[in-house]
């Protein structure tokens, strides 16, 4: 029998392998012909049934896939090759609780299948369900007792504390924890290094540093690696400063290049000796084996800092002469910049510049003189930045006609770097050294840009960062500034086309993505926003299926102390800001694109919005942003507290995204047929957004000076919400929810308000003959076309749900007669705002058809090949804004007809 069901087990797997050849190769249509084929001689086969489900599903055909699989999953299939099939159908169609329904079903049928238990378990690892985890581990060790499945329960406990409040965490479920862990202890059976190691995080959630000691002492201590590490940084925390500081010099001895090493020492040793004792123990290794070591020259640093909070002053101790040396030992290594950042504010501000004129001399290049190697370089350029950074670039210490000189002689200095580093010299993927002097000309043009709006200055750093790209392609941060100075003249289409290059993946578009996609829609470039918001969400719905499958990797393998880190990798992007202002922003560009009542009712049914709740769950939403990627040299004490103005640029964030799902859900809202009560509502949050929140963050703002303008910073959050707000968008449109909630049609108040408006009107063309920016422009252009097609929808959608049919259909779902009026009833206040806002449309589209043929001025050498490129692509990128501008307004257009016919 046994023989038997074996051939029969392999004449089914070789009739079946063409299917799984065929899907895996990606030909859908021959995978079905050949689960067809199987089928009429196997009718009642369930893993070529779900074949078939699953050719049919990736052929677009859900509905067909989910009968037949409702079908097989009333069998209770046990077969492994079915129960893995289906399970990947389910996962294509997002219903992973389907799979754990699915096992569930086949381990009852067979509780003695330890391959099956084995797969629900990790169905709940997907569903993060640590409760049945822990069944399921415990059926599990009962069936087969073996180490995994014992600690894959334990585990499973500790992330129902890490769930549970803090109070049930540690006296209740970390002590079951710790006690299943120690009977494990007991019986002499761990086993693996892990399982001490989810000992230890048991121990540590609880706060029990004694026992940790105990455990780092006692004989499961072999099984661990980095032992006298974890010993140190222990007593650390128990706050035996002598034991730990005598622990890390043992440490330092034995690496002492270790920066770590040498910081928690000097917490633990200020706190067990003498300040003066841990600078000889310092200046010991300096002279002795660290002579080429920087981690004992920063530890003196901070040691400093340490006495200087302790109020001690350290004998023989100049630090004015140590960071001198260290630039001397250090200055050619790009570490050695931010090294110094992190200690020049123990000098004064005499000092500082007393320690640029020792650096100069000591790298010794003359006023007008050029680098002759390219060590000497490589110190130059960081001696220019050290130079910057305590505010040699900037005003009282510099004029402005002396930045202008200072900038044009970086440019000098660039293409003369360029000669000392050939690319011939060079992989394709270094970056060549002289880039830098490229990177601080463009902060410096960008300095000028900003204090005297002179637009000539974005094009030659345009310019001068095309150029360090053609001979350095790999370097990112040229790519990043080149990004941002595109953006800042509006020429969205260059900034994208550079964004390309980066290859943003992964975790990288949501920590990057804030960099330029926020603006491509508001800059004109509608339909790459849309692919490229699209791409964006795709990642993160994804991300929760990939996530799920690095848990099950993790069980599988015990590295149970990085199961907290996935799962908290997942919540950090299922709960992404950018990811909900991708959402809305998407959402929001389609329904801009309808044109006709008939699409925009399609559209609204398939986004299922629910105008009546706020869905966006504020209290957990992430800032995941990367700004420190955008690199710079700013100067000391130019910021009160935060030079990237995180909190001040999510706080924007924040606003802006709830004026925007706001927005959203007042389209939804006009098509509901009984909808008085929440337009009104939603009006009142637009207006208290516009009247009261959005500005008090913007003065807030503009309180704290022109520091925030720097190119450190991207601050397209805050020039969204600006221009919302000076624009009235949100006015108009809780004018225009207020007024259909109270009347049949929009009144003369609400037509006054419509033609008065700033967000219906474009700014003026810029300059022809001379370097503009166009952003201003484009910003007004896109916020016009958008609220003219928010407009069109609220009507059309309002008119739509009011409409005898709507009416009729909402009677009879109710059960009672609405009071509401027919279409053929409303007053004239319809044909003369679709008058008014067809009329607007038609001028946004003239000025466009203008500014499409307008010719890009730079203002620069039209015969350099780095200018030629940024013409071209600023040329195409106004063009393409226009076109797509414009034909955003025809599909307007055609919208408004309908509330005419």
């Amino acid at each position: 029998m046994a023989s038997k069901a074996h051939v029969d087990s392999t004449v089914n797997e070789r009739r079946l392998r063409p299917i799984y050849d065929w899907l895996d190769n990606g030909n859908n249509k021959k995978a079905l012909q050949e689960a067809e084929k199987v089928l009429r001689k196997q009718p009642s086969n369930q893993c070529a049934r779900v074949l078939k489900a699953l050719a049919l599903l990736r052929l677009g055909k859900e509905d067909d896939c989910q009968m037949i699989m409702e079908k097989v999953r009333a069998e209770i299939p046990c077969d492994d090759s079915t129960l893995q099939a289906m399970s990947i159908c389910y996962r294509e169609i997002h219903q992973p609780d389907k799979i754990s329904e699915l096992y569930e079903a086949a381990a009852k049928a067979d509780p003695t299948n330890e391959e099956l238990l084995t797969h629900l378990f990790m169905s709940y690892v997907r569903l993060c369900d640590f409760k049945k985890q822990q069944q399921t581990a415990v059926a599990l060790y009962k069936l087969k007792p073996r180490n995994p499945y014992y600690f894959w329960a334990v585990m499973s406990v500790v992330m129902q504390a890490m769930q549970a409040d803090e109070r049930l965490a540690k006296g209740v479920v970390l002590p079951l924890a710790e006690r299943m862990i120690l009977k494990m202890v007991n019986e002499g059976k761990i086993e693996a290094e892990q399982e001490v190691h989810l000992y230890l995080m048991v121990l540590e959630l609880q706060g029990k540093e004694e026992e940790i000691m105990e455990v780092l002492s006692g004989p499961l201590a072999f099984r661990l690696s980095s032992l006298p590490q974890r010993r140190a940084m222990l007593l650390l925390q128990l706050k035996r400063y002598s034991e730990a500081a005598s622990t890390f010099k043992e440490l330092i001895e034995g690496d002492i290049d270790n920066w770590a090493y040498h910081r928690d020492y000097l917490v633990a040793a200020v706190k067990s000796e003498a300040p003066q004792k841990c600078l000889e123990f310092l200046n010991e290794i300096v002279s002795g084996k660290g002579k080429k070591a920087r981690a004992p020259r920063l530890a003196r640093f901070e040691l400093l800092k340490h006495a200087r909070l302790l109020k001690i002053e350290l004998d023989s101790y100049d630090p004015l002469e140590l960071m001198r040396q260290y630039f001397t030992q250090f200055g050619e290594k790009g570490c050695v910049v931010r090294d110094l950042e992190l200690y020049l504010h123990l000098l004064e501000s005499d000092k500082r510049l007393n320690l640029i004129k020792m650096l100069e001399q000591d790298v010794g290049v003359e006023v007008d003189g050029y680098p002759s190697t390219l060590t000497q370089m490589q110190r130059h350029i960081h001696l220019e930045q050290l130079r910057r950074i305590c505010g040699l670039y900037h005003s009282p210490h510099t004029s402005l006609e002396a930045r202008i000189s200072l900038a044009d002689r970086l440019c000098v200095l660039y293409e003369k770097g360029n000669d000392l580093c050939p690319t011939s010299d060079r992989l394709p993927t270094d970056f060549c050294p002289a880039d830098a002097y490229a990177l601080l000309a463009t902060h410096l043009f960008h300095q000028l840009w900003v204090e005297t709006q002179e637009a000539s200055y974005l094009y030659r750093a345009m310019a001068i960062l095309e150029r360090s790209l053609v001979f350095s392609p790999s370097n990112f941060h040229t790519k990043i500034l080149l990004v941002r100075v595109y953006l800042e003249a509006g020429l969205i289409g260059a900034a994208h086309y550079t964004f390309t290059l980066l290859d943003a993946k992964h975790i990288q578009l949501d920590s990057l993505g804030h960099l330029h996609a926020p603006l491509l829609a508001c800059l004109g470039h509608l339909s790459q926003a849309s692919s490229t918001l699209d791409h964006a969400a795709k990642f993160f719905v994804t991300n929760y299926k990939d996530s799920a499958d690095h848990l099950t990797f993790a069980y599988k393998y015990g590295s149970f102390v990085k199961i907290q880190e996935f799962v908290e990798l997942r919540k950090r992007l299922d709960n992404s800001l950018h990811f909900a202002m991708t959402t809305v922003d998407k959402m929001l560009l389609e329904l801009s694109w309808c044109d006709s009542p008939t699409i925009l009712s399609a559209m609204l049914a398939s986004m299922r919005i629910q105008p009546q709740q706020d869905s966006i769950r504020w209290n957990l939403i992430r800032d995941n942003r990367d700004l420190e990627v955008v690199i710079g040299w700013e100067p000391l004490g130019s910021y009160q507290k935060d030079p990237y103005y995180r909190e001040e640029t999510r706080t924007c964030m924040l606003r802006l995204l709830s004026a925007r799902n706001l927005l959203l859900r007042v389209v939804a809202a006009a098509a509901e047929v009984e909808s008085s009560s929440l337009l009104t509502q939603l009006a009142s949050e637009l207006r208290q957004l516009q009247q009261e929140l959005i500005p008090e963050i913007l003065n807030n703002l503009k309180d704290q000076g022109s520091s925030a303008q720097s190119l450190l910073v991207p601050l397209d959050a805050v020039e969204r919400l600006r221009e919302a707000h000076e624009s009235e968008q949100l006015k108009i449109i809780a004018q225009l929810a207020d007024c259909l909630a109270g009347s049949v049609s929009p009144d003369s108040q609400c037509l006054q308000e419509l033609n008065a408006t700033p967000c219906l009107r474009t700014l003026p063309i810029p300059c022809r003959t001379s370097p503009a920016s166009y952003k201003p422009f484009f910003l007004r252009a896109a916020t016009c076309g958008e609220t003219l097609s928010l407009l069109g929808a609220i009507c059309c959608a309002y008119n739509v749900s009011q409409s005898p049919t709507s009416i009729k259909k909402n009677n009879k779902k109710l059960g009672k007669r609405a009071q509401l009026p027919l279409l053929h009833q409303l007053g004239d206040g319809w044909k003369d705002v679709t008058s008014l806002l067809m009329e607007r449309a038609n001028v946004l589209d003239s000025v466009l058809t203008i500014l499409e043929k307008v010719q890009l001025t730079t203002g620069l050498d039209a015969n350099d090949m780095a200018v030629t490129t940024v013409m071209e692509r600023g040329q195409e990128s106004i063009a393409q804004s226009c076109r797509e501008l414009k034909s955003r307004v025809q599909l307007t257009l055609k919208l408004l007809s309908s509330l005419k016919s």
